[in-house]
């Protein structure tokens, strides 16, 4: 089973929302502009649309350009981990990657709570283990990737995430260095 990192996937959403929303508010400008209904008005409430649409748009498009020049990663597992056993991944990138340094590895067992205060909620974020820890690796091929073993307590909580987002989750970080830019992927892994 192959994990997709974060990054790669909320470049794409935030690329499509920014044009779905600049696609929707440009849309219903120039139709108040043909009808010439088109007042101080009409661009004063747009506006923040505008710049929330272009905000999100720069970002988006930002990430999906570095994912085009410096790839994405994957990580591959035979299936959940087991607590109090090591759990043997593979980290696969898309590119072969020189790393300038020593990899480090973060993994954490994140509490995820949502608080409701009368109508808004929030998620608030609790850490219930974490360790970390370094690798070394030459060039990481992207036909063999890199083979680790993340090192998983005998005590703790297994993946209780749902569909809201509210639960125990896993999560990887892996902080690859390199000449022109430090890669930081996450993945959210499977632990039960």
């Amino acid at each position: 089973m192959q994990i997709k990192s974060q990054s790669s996937t909320w470049a794409g959403i935030f690329t499509f929302v920014s044009l779905l929303t600049l696609g929707f508010i440009g849309t219903y400008v120039y139709l108040m502009w043909q009808q010439g209904r088109a007042t101080w008005l009409v661009y004063l409430v747009t506006a923040p649309f505008f710049a929330m649409g272009a905000l999100l748009g720069y970002g988006g498009l930002r990430g999906l350009l570095r994912l085009l020049r410096f790839g994405h990663w994957h990580l591959e597992v035979a299936g959940p981990g087991a607590l109090g056993r090591p759990f043997v991944v593979r980290l696969l990138p898309s590119r072969d990657v020189t790393p300038s340094g020593e990899i480090r590895c973060d993994l954490r067992c994140l509490n995820v709570t949502i608080v409701s205060t009368g109508k808004n909620q929030r998620m608030d974020t609790k850490i219930l283990w974490e360790t970390s820890w370094t690798v070394n690796s030459a060039t990481i091929l992207k036909d063999m990737g890199l083979t680790f073993s993340l090192p998983l307590p005998a005590g703790g909580e297994g993946t209780t995430q749902g569909s809201n987002g509210a639960g125990v989750k896993w999560q990887l970080t892996v902080h690859v260095p390199t000449r022109t830019l430090s890669d930081e992927p996450i993945f959210d892994v499977p632990v039960y």
